[in-house]
Order: structure tokens, then sequence, then C-alpha cells
């Protein structure tokens, strides 16, 4: 998909994963991963997933990879590893019950992180909220990363419909 090489090209504008320790909140199929270890080397690479099916086809996909790992958990309850780089990438996008969501999350993701966390979400002005997923306002979202880490970063020029949120510890 070119929108999902669009997206894994704005996260790796944080240019914090080289030799890194990385975990994928909710990683899908884990395709990430070999992105990943095509732009940079020495990449330990775990990625979680609530949907065990997810994780079934993540490890058949790239189990083989060296230094992949895949694990089955709701990243937004259990404790999160601590790691170098933290990567949401359209996870945090689904509809909560909790109106202050993905902040907690986010929040969680900046403490497990040594180096840095990035992540991307629908923008609210091109994606009309429905049973599934929700947009979010970028620099509301922004202004709220900026209380964790004042250097975050806006990345909002690879797709009209997304944006990226970078930040460095």
């Amino acid at each position: 998909l070119a929108s999902q090489t669009r997206r894994f090209e704005a996260l790796c504008r944080l240019d914090l994963f080289q030799g890194s320790t990385v975990l994928d909140l909710g990683c899908g199929y884990g395709d990430l991963k070999p992105h990943l270890d095509a732009s940079f080397e020495g990449i330990t690479y775990l990625g979680v997933d609530f949907l065990t099916e997810f994780v079934t086809e993540a490890t058949h996909r790239h189990g083989h990879l060296p230094d992949t790992r895949f694990a089955h958990a709701d990243f937004m309850t259990a404790a999160l590893p601590e790691v170098d780089v933290v990567v949401a990438s359209g996870s945090l996008n689904y509809r909560s019950e909790n109106p202050a969501h993905p902040k907690p999350v986010i929040e969680r993701m900046w403490n497990a992180a040594r180096k840095g966390v990035v992540f991307n979400l629908l923008d609210r002005f091109w994606i009309p909220e429905d049973e599934l997923v929700t947009g979010y306002e970028p620099f509301a979202i922004l202004e709220f990363c900026r209380t964790l880490c004042p250097a975050a970063e806006l990345v909002n020029d690879y797709l009209p419909d997304d944006f990226t949120i970078l930040m460095r510890k």
C-alpha cells in the first residue's frame, strides 16, 4: 500500500532508530519491521498487538527476521517495557469511551522510551468519526505532546488525512 509506505517514511523522520530497541504498539502484520531494516541497522524489534490473528500473521511474515519478536497484549493496559523508541502507527485511531484518548497512551509511550516516541493519527478535518475510528486535531495533539516534550514536532506533509508527531528525549 502506497499510503502505508508514506506513513512509515514519515515515522522514520524520527532519526533515532539506528541501533535501537523498538516497541511497535498495535503492530498489525508487523510490516514496519522490514521497512525499518531497509532504512536503519541494528534494530531490535518487538511488535505488540491486541489481536491474536495479527500476531500470528506477523510472526509468519516477519518472525524470521533477526532480532524480531511479536507478542499478544493490550498495550492500553499492559506494562510497557523500557526501550529506545516507541512507535504507534494507526493504532491510536480506534474509538475509545475515554474522551482523553489517546493522551494517556502517548504519556505511557513517552515514559517507556529512552530516546523518543513517534506516532501517527488521522486528521479530524479529513476523517469523519465513525463506529471504528476517529480523527484528531493535529495542533491540539501537538500542544499536549509539548507538555511532555517541548521540542515535539508535527509532520503533516505526506498524506492529506494523516499526521505524525516526533518526540525526542
